[in-house]
């Protein structure tokens, strides 16, 4: 008798358990059926009632991660990553998709080795590498993200979005030729207003202006007025020797962004070059209000001064932005400038050494240089040739008669760098241009960094990667970016010692030897270069 009641209990828990796998199993199919109409609520529920009746339930965690992801629940969506990471340690699928949610919670270390893990175990899809190609996008990798973008695009032809990253990867390399056949892929493809943009300042950077201008005219005709659309036009127009019509592009543009320091810098040269000093000095002063920490502007409002003859203004403007940044070699050519045109060519030669030891291949300055020597030749010889009781040779007395050949307003406003598109973190597309850092997170500084040493904003980049540094001192990504951004600026000290700092906290970080190997040959020091490239991938 006992023996007829186990069995009969056996087979009760047999049939109960057997109903619940075929719930688990109808919820589930009807999920995958409303997630791909789009139905993404109704569809969350039914994998909620799948797990309910089997915690088991892999298939089903990974679909709910993925619906809630859409739907903007990354923290919620990791947890069920988690579950089907656990619960499929051998598939694919779960670590791509928690690769995507860390990505968007902007943890870009830990997505890398959830895509590499994913394609270890054999991931073969366009959005596996197109994604891990954005997340080393993000941690300054480039050139990994240009190879895994351009195996991607290899299986998904007709996808023009990560052909258009891959032409914004190229651009940060300066590789703006490639950069321009990956734009006119993505134009065969569709009409698109960012690569019209962005092929545009790659046509401006090999100084093809007419091109650049068509390429934003077309820009601006896609859609409402655009300040970046706008400030490179305005760019465009000043090399082409249009200085009038760049001039009225930055006005539109301040129309939109008022605050912005470039704008007023960019202005003021184009109005130098139309003779309209007293309006250009007006932008200078006005830039150095808004920015009273950016050397540039105390550069470009000294040039003004000297225009005007107020040359101990200059002077005292052009010292202000070596003592803001002394890694500026425009501030010292500058001053050194100054000083020469100012016949005081003693205090204009180790200037101009300075500009040409921060950047050695700074052929104005080489050519002031050479005159202050020619200069200061025959008055040496002459205090050399002199018995020793002689008073030293006086120098000659101020003059600005070789005005001609030395330029006053040695202020250079270089084009905007382009912002790189990318599908995380967010924060890239929404950062403040040349405004105070705001305060938030190391990795949303650290994102703001990123975002302004892609426009070219190296001086407040710099600021808002120091503070990143400051909340987060181990993050060995916010000194690269750091080290990226100082040697783009010229402090090639600075950039070798972020550098270094970066690789001893992560001594397997590829684009920080890539970056240093750049930075110690422009340093001179060719060996530690070579050295420094055997760790790059």
């Amino acid at each position: 008798m006992r023996s007829i009641v186990l069995t009969a209990f056996v087979c009760l828990v047999a049939t109960v358990v057997l109903a619940a796998e075929r719930r688990s199993e109808r919820a589930y199919k009807e999920g995958l059926r409303l997630e791909a109409a789009g139905q993404f609520s109704p569809a969350e529920q039914s994998f909620t009632e799948a797990i309910a009746q089997d915690a088991e339930e892999a298939a089903a965690y990974l679909h709910r991660g993925r619906v809630r992801l859409v739907t903007g629940r990354a923290q919620e969506a990791l947890g069920d990553a988690v579950a089907a990471v656990r619960l499929l340690s051998k598939s694919a699928e779960p670590f791509e998709l928690r690769g995507q949610i860390l990505a968007k919670l902007d943890q870009p270390q830990e997505a890398v080795k959830d895509y590499d893990r994913a394609i270890e175990l054999g991931l073969d899809s366009a959005a596996g590498f197109n994604g891990r190609a954005a997340v080393e996008m993000t941690l300054g990798r480039t050139r990994d993200a240009i190879r895994d973008y351009t195996r991607g695009i290899k299986l998904r032809l007709d996808d023009p979005e990560p052909i258009k990253h891959r032409g914004d990867a190229y651009l940060i390399i300066e590789r703006y030729r490639d950069a321009i056949d990956d734009y006119n892929q993505v134009l065969n493809l569709r009409p698109d207003a960012d690569a019209y943009q962005n092929r545009g300042f790659a046509y401006g950077q090999l100084g093809n202006f007419p091109q650049a201008i068509a390429d934003f005219d077309r820009t601006l005709t896609m859609g409402a007025n655009n300040s970046k659309t706008l400030t490179y036009r305005g760019a465009a127009h000043l090399k082409n020797e249009e200085p009038a019509k760049a001039a009225d592009d930055f006005t539109a543009a301040m129309k939109l962004t008022p605050t912005d320091v470039y704008l007023y810098l960019a202005r003021a040269a184009a109005l130098v070059k139309l003779g309209k000093h007293a309006e250009a000095l007006a932008d200078r002063e006005e830039a150095v209000r808004l920015r009273p920490d950016y050397a540039e502007a105390y550069v470009a409002r000294g040039g003004s001064y000297h225009q005007a003859g107020r040359h101990e203004e200059g002077i005292k403007d052009r010292t202000r932005a070596i003592e803001i940044d002394r890694g500026l070699p425009e501030a010292w050519f500058a001053r050194g400038s100054a000083y020469f045109l100012l016949g005081d060519y003693s205090k204009s030669k180790p200037d101009l050494e300075q500009a040409i030891k921060l950047r050695p291949e700074y052929t104005e300055a080489a050519q002031v240089l050479a005159k202050a020597n020619e200069k200061l030749a025959p008055i040496q010889a002459e205090v050399e040739a002199a018995p020793p009781v002689t008073p030293p040779v006086a120098l000659p007395s101020p003059s600005v008669q070789e005005k001609g050949d030395v330029i006053i307003d040695a202020v250079q406003i270089p084009p905007p760098l382009v912002t790189t598109p990318s599908p995380i973190p967010t924060q890239l597309a929404s950062a403040p241009r040349s405004r105070p850092a705001a305060a938030g997170s190391a990795a949303e500084h650290e994102a703001r960094g990123r975002a302004l040493t892609q426009e070219g904003k190296y001086p407040e980049a710099i600021a808002e990667l120091s503070l990143a540094i400051r909340l987060k001192p181990a993050q060995a990504t916010a000194y690269n970016a750091r080290g990226y951004a100082n040697l783009r600026s010229g402090n090639i000290k600075g950039a070798i010692a972020d550098l270094s700092h970066a690789i001893e906290l992560d001594p397997s970080y590829s684009n920080a030897y890539h970056i240093r190997a750049a930075a110690k040959r422009a340093a001179g020091d060719g060996a530690g270069a070579t050295e420094d490239e055997k760790h790059v991938r």
